[in-house]
């Protein structure tokens, strides 16, 4: 794994995005998320870029590192929970893949913390996966050895948040190119939304644990990412035709 930016260099990149070899896969009014592969160790990475004008990054920060609530709001996490292996301690993380592919599960460490930097006051998580011998890999599950995310978020000046999110990871196994379209034109908006109405909810469940949660489904996502989920299943579609000719 490569090593992970200073929060110099996570500053440098939400104030000026460098985004030469980089394609736009995603969008919402208030996220754009960028990637690439690198073909020669296979690794994935993205980076997403947003600007929340209605959520403070205390809450989103305080959002984004509770598992709890987490395990409430993320439809896409199955599982989730604190591991510790000696001194070492971490999470245990597994996720719901779409279109009948594997789920994938992940042991990683944290770090995080806030910063001072000129006259912004920043917060920072850092995730990165991690060897734990008593966390032993599970069947028909797809243990993910290799990934690495960063976050840095600051006000907006006003009531709001902007922030960077850089990541990367190697998949492991071979998921068509459909999947990842999926993923990222459809997968991007519902998480989103997920993620908006978390935190718009979270000073009310803190207080009531009971409270519930609006849900997400397809019909609150815009017509161009249900056109992009469906084209993406197509592919899919014809993909394993593609290679049962090849077979016969």
């Amino acid at each position: 794994m490569e090593s992970s930016l200073s929060i110099d260099e996570l500053i440098q990149e939400m104030d000026k995005p460098n985004l030469t070899g980089w394609k736009l896969f995603a969008q919402t009014p208030d996220v754009y998320v960028y990637g690439r592969t690198d073909e020669g160790n296979k690794l994935l990475r993205y980076k997403c870029y947003s600007h929340i004008p209605d959520v403070t990054p205390e809450v989103f920060y305080k959002v984004a590192l509770d598992i709890e609530y987490r395990l409430i709001w993320d439809k896409y996490l199955k599982e989730a929970r604190e591991i510790s292996d000696g001194e070492k301690k971490g999470v245990y993380w597994q996720v719901t893949m779409p279109l009948f592919i594997d789920n994938r599960d992940y042991t990683f460490v944290r770090d995080y913390g806030e910063y001072d930097i000129g006259d912004r006051h920043f917060y920072y998580a850092m995730t990165r996966a991690e060897h734990f011998k008593n966390v032993p890999p599970r069947k028909k599950i797809v243990r993910i050895e290799t990934c690495q995310s960063q976050t840095l978020l600051c006000s907006d000046g006003a009531k709001g948040l902007k922030s960077v999110f850089v990541y990367c990871e190697d998949p492991r196994g071979n998921i068509p190119k459909a999947v990842w379209s999926w993923a990222a034109k459809f997968g991007v908006p519902l998480y989103a939304k997920l993620t908006h109405n978390a935190c718009i909810a979270y000073p009310a469940w803190i207080k009531d644990k009971n409270t519930k949660l609006p849900d997400v489904t397809e019909d609150d996502i815009d017509e161009a990412a249900i056109i992009a989920m469906r084209t993406a299943i197509n592919d899919l579609v014809n993909d394993d035709n593609e290679i049962k000719q090849e077979k016969e």
